[in-house]
């Protein structure tokens, strides 16, 4: 008698064994990591993607493969014992000569969990040297509770020639479908009965239907086309609805997309220093495009960010209660150890196990990171957030997910937040479990976790214990250390202090962008009432006899105005740097300011000289006193409105100190008559004390928080001092070197780059250069001409490429005599394309042909090639596009002018600061380099709007000899 097995026990054991999706692809990941594969894929292929007529999905790895002996003495065994054995491999071809792995599956039925993914599946793989080995399949035939295993076909067919995949396919298909022939068992029963003959229709169906279309045919063919390919495909031609929807962004059920990429990140530990170096690739094509699922919502967590967490864990539970290690609370580190008060037992050792976390606190406020690092680290915890489980450097599943808080954080954080800091969702970091040192924490059949057993059991409350008592030891509302507290604190003080003042100076911006939209209307009204004033004036003193009485009232009117005209100049603040937007409003204001003092200024001269002719020396003088008067009552009422100001905000801050000084002594004095008549021992006295200095130390610390730092500063206030310009300045420095910092990084490596480019660019020519050769010597005549075509658009790439070559060869370079017509030369050639598309003139003095410079030509031509580009780019919206480039031997400098943009007066010098660009995506980098570059060969730029050599009223650009200051 033996035990003879049903087919739907394969079913069970398979399909029914899997609890989701990202736990099916993630089995089959781990069977590729086994098979020493590097590269770990998924992919699916929607609808209408390349003209595809149905959606695939394909879970792919690039490791050793199988022959057809591997296929059916393996993969076709269930249970296998090859990885749950303790011996590992050695290196040699079947590790394709890797180094040997721990094997991250050990049950031997992962593969089964291919049957969740959708039917009907053919499976393709290939070992190096042998033909790919081709298995096609559905499922769903073992759901049939009428057959045996050993009833079973499973077709597997040698593809000698990919090309011919789909004649294999078609073969397949036939064999598999011989598994329906029979329709009665040995006891000559209906093998399909009642529902199931419904089942046996969609299989027969579908696979029918199943057919290989042309892309997918291509990424099976380029997968494995040549002899040294290996690996293992699994195709499934009707994949299920949930993966379907994964490429549907506008879904309704974003929360499984979500659930599915939080599942599948983190596949092995990015945050521990290991030596995998394992790449898991969702991509979804869709459409015209193709992107990777796995990185659509957010990058997942990397060791870097423990440097950003607010508290740092790092240390081992030792599998009997115990906990050693450091805790970092915001900047300090200190050393914990934690025991558990439990009963041990040898059955209750569960190992070893290390941790590492980091917690993220809930409001920027309370966190030492800028905003840009908080919101960052935010988005990934809001999106990963939790303590995930590594067994041997995979992850164990559901651990990590946002349902899977293992150890109840959050059900005591309902309870008393107060009490128990931590938060499950704001928490990330790892448990660092192995086999070895972990044997009795295992996985569930099912895959949904580690079996609830003793050394689980005990582990848990381990770690619950050490979590709860480090919470009440530093984190809690009243924590027995107040290190936690007392720095959050101070950090909360110190970002709302931030915040307050960001939200005084964003009024201050709101305010000054109201101001530049009023000062226009301002100055225009102001422009009008005084132009009639002149009039008037004007034909008053036309007149032959003309009396002080009858224009006294429009001098008196026409001081008053030039009075107000000062309100008409925009007050800048001084806290602040001005915008970009606001400085190009207040430049194009301050030029209209300027022009009408051009228009306005003459015409009232010369009516002021007419009216000293006109008017008798006693008007006059009475017309002086009148003015003077009113310069000196225009001044007063300036200070004694900004007096009275003073004396406002000075009253309203001593009222507002009185009153907080108030409340701090009525809070110390209201226990004290209370607490003196409950005396009746000495140990009260003792207990009092202690209390009593604890509530004063507390209220002086607020004290020293709230009312003595404002009081300082006002002592330190002087009027020699301008406090808001000297706060305006180190917050503009403050933010300068913030935005450089921010470019820095991404501009770091750029020298580098340009070098590996260079070196790639050189090889890529070469390499095509001689290809070219080849394909001409074997070219069809009637084909000459397209390839004379290519070969011809080939060196004209060259040609430009070669073009950059003196540009960033520097090192090497030597000083040498530069005649100024070979720059112009050279920059007609490079800028060819962009000078005849653009209609350009471009114009040389004959000065400047003649004109000699000795430098190195990198730094002279590159300096040239900025100015340039950059005029190209301000001329697009000019009629007439004109760029210059003259030579003045009297002062010995070279001109390059365009008529282009002109640069507001305020921009001169700052185009040359680093990273200030007013291009869409520019750098800022060009025009500080070159400036830097010919200091350093005692040369200058500068920018200038002086008509002397501005001659376009375009951007004009000046080279001269650097004068050095003694």
């Amino acid at each position: 008698m033996q035990f003879r097995t049903k087919a739907r026990a394969v079913d069970l054991l398979g399909k029914g064994q899997i609890a989701d999706l990202p736990t099916a692809i993630t089995e089959l990941w781990k069977n590729g990591y086994d098979a020493y594969a590097d590269n770990l894929k998924a992919e699916l292929y929607k609808q209408g993607f390349d003209g595809l007529k149905n959606s695939y999905f394909i879970i792919s790895d690039d490791g050793k493969g199988m022959s057809t002996s591997d296929v059916l003495d393996k993969w076709l065994v269930l249970g296998t014992d090859s990885k749950s054995r303790a011996d590992l491999d050695i290196e040699s071809e079947d590790t394709l000569w890797k180094r040997p792995r721990i094997k991250a599956g050990e049950k031997g039925i992962g593969r089964l969990s291919v049957a969740y993914l959708g039917n009907p599946m053919l499976m393709l793989t290939k070992k190096i040297g042998y033909p790919t080995q081709a298995v096609y399949f559905d499922w769903r035939l073992l759901e049939n509770y009428n057959l045996f295993l050993d009833d079973i076909i499973i077709p597997l067919k040698p593809v000698e020639d990919l090309s011919v995949l789909n004649v294999v396919f078609s073969d397949l298909k036939q064999e598999f479908l011989s598994n329906f022939d029979k329709e009665l068992d040995l006891d000559n029963r209906p093998i399909w009965e009642g529902k199931q003959l419904e089942l046996k229709s969609d299989i027969i169906l579908e696979t029918n239907n199943a057919f290989i279309e042309e892309p997918i045919f291509r990424k099976l063919f380029s997968t494995f086309d040549t002899d040294d390919s290996h690996g293992t495909l699994f195709l499934v031609f009707n994949p299920i609805n949930q993966i379907a929807e994964l490429a549907d962004e506008d879904n309704d059920d974003v929360d499984n997309r979500n659930f599915v990429i939080s599942s599948l990140t983190g596949f092995t530990n990015p945050l521990k220093d290991i030596d995998i170096n394992i790449s898991t690739v969702f991509d979804i094509h869709k459409g015209a495009e193709t992107y990777d699922l796995l990185t659509a919502i957010g990058n997942f967590f990397t060791r870097k960010d423990f440097e950003l967490a607010d508290v740092y864990i790092k240390g081992k539970f030792d599998g009997t209660g115990n906990f050693n290690g450091i805790i970092r609370i915001y900047d300090q580190v200190i050393d914990y150890n934690y025991s558990n008060p439990r009963r041990r037992n040898k059955t209750s050792f569960y190992g070893e196990i290390p941790i590492e976390l980091g917690y993220s606190q809930g409001e920027e406020k309370s966190s030492l990171l800028t905003e840009q690092e908080f919101t960052a680290l935010r988005t990934k915890v809001t999106l990963y957030g939790g303590l995930y489980v590594y067994r041997d450097d995979f992850r164990v599943l559901p651990y990590g997910r946002h349902n899977a808080d293992f150890l109840n954080f959050e059900q005591r954080r309902s309870k008393r937040a107060g009490s128990y800091y931590f938060s499950y969702r704001r928490m990330y970091g790892y448990l660092d479990l192995t086999r070895d040192r972990n044997p009795d924490l295992k996985d569930k059949s099912s895959r949904e976790g580690l079996i609830n057993n003793t050394q689980y059991r005990a582990f848990t409350n381990d770690a619950e214990g050490f979590f709860v008592t480090l919470a009440l030891d530093y984190f809690a509302t009243n924590a027995k250390e107040s290190l936690f507290l007392n720095k959050k604190k101070e950090i909360n003080d110190q970002n709302e202090a931030l915040q307050a003042d960001k939200a005084r100076e964003k009024a201050e911006k709101n305010a000054f962008t109201r101001s530049l939209s009023e000062y226009p209307k301002r100055l225009e009204e102001h422009q009008i009432k005084y132009d009639i004033l002149l009039n008037q004036l004007s034909e008053k003193l036309n007149q032959i006899d003309v009396g002080y009485s009858e224009v006294e009232g429009i001098l008196d009117e026409l001081q008053k105005m030039d009075l107000e005209f000062k309100n008409l100049i925009p007050k800048v603040p001084k806290r602040y740097k001005p915008t970009e937007t606001q400085k190009e409003r207040l430049y194009k204001f301050e030029d209209k300011l300027s022009n009408y003092i051009e228009q306005v200024s003459p015409k009232r001269e010369a009516l002021n000289k007419k009216a000293q002719d006109k008017l008798e020396i006693r008007d006059l003088k009475i017309d002086f006193t009148k003015k003077y008067n009113g310069y000196i009552a225009s001044l007063d009422q300036s200070l004694n409105r900004y007096q009275q100001l003073l004396i406002e905000k000075l009253n309203s801050l001593s009222k507002d100190y009185k009153d907080r000084s108030k409340r701090l002594i009525n809070s110390l004095q209201e226990d004290k008559e209370r607490l003196i008549e409950s005396i009746v021992s000495k140990e009260q006295i003792f207990h009092f004390n202690k209390e009593i200095e604890n509530k004063y130390n507390s209220l002086i610390n607020e004290a020293n928080r709230t009312l003595f730092p404002l009081v300082d500063h006002l002592f330190r206030l002087s009027f020699d001092i301008d406090e808001e310009q000297v706060q305006g300045a180190y917050k503009a420095q403050y933010d300068q070197m913030k935005y450089q910092w921010e470019q820095t990084r991404d501009t770091a490596q750029l020298g580098i780059a340009v070098e590996i480019i260079d070196h790639e660019f050189n090889q890529l020519y070469a390499k095509i250069n001689n290809q070219l050769t080849v394909l001409g010597n074997n070219f069809a005549v009637n084909s000459i001409k397209e390839f004379g075509f290519l070969e011809k658009n080939f060196k004209q790439l060259e040609d430009k490429y070669a073009l950059l070559s003196p540009l960033y060869r520097i090192s090497g370079a030597l000083n040498r005599d530069i005649c100024c017509i070979e720059i112009y030369n050279y920059l007609i050639e490079f800028f060819e394309n962009q000078i005849s598309e653009s209609s350009i003139v471009f114009e040389v003095s004959e000065d400047f042909k003649k004109h000699t410079i000795n430098i190195k030509e990198p730094i002279i031509y590159t300096v040239f090639i900025n100015i340039i580009n950059n005029a190209i780019y301000w001329m697009r919206n000019k009629e007439h596009r004109i760029i210059k480039l003259d030579f003045c031997a009297d002062t010995n400098e070279i001109i390059i002018a365009n008529s282009g943009e002109k640069i507001p007066e305020y921009r001169l010098e700052r185009v040359f600061e680093l990273f200030y660009s007013q291009r869409p995506n520019g750098r800022g980098i060009g025009l500080y380099l070159s400036k830097q570059s010919l200091n350093e060969a005692g040369l200058n730029v500068f920018a200038t709007n002086d008509k002397k050599y501005n001659f376009f009223n375009g951007a004009c650009f000046v080279i001269n000899t650097l004068n050095y200051d003694i």
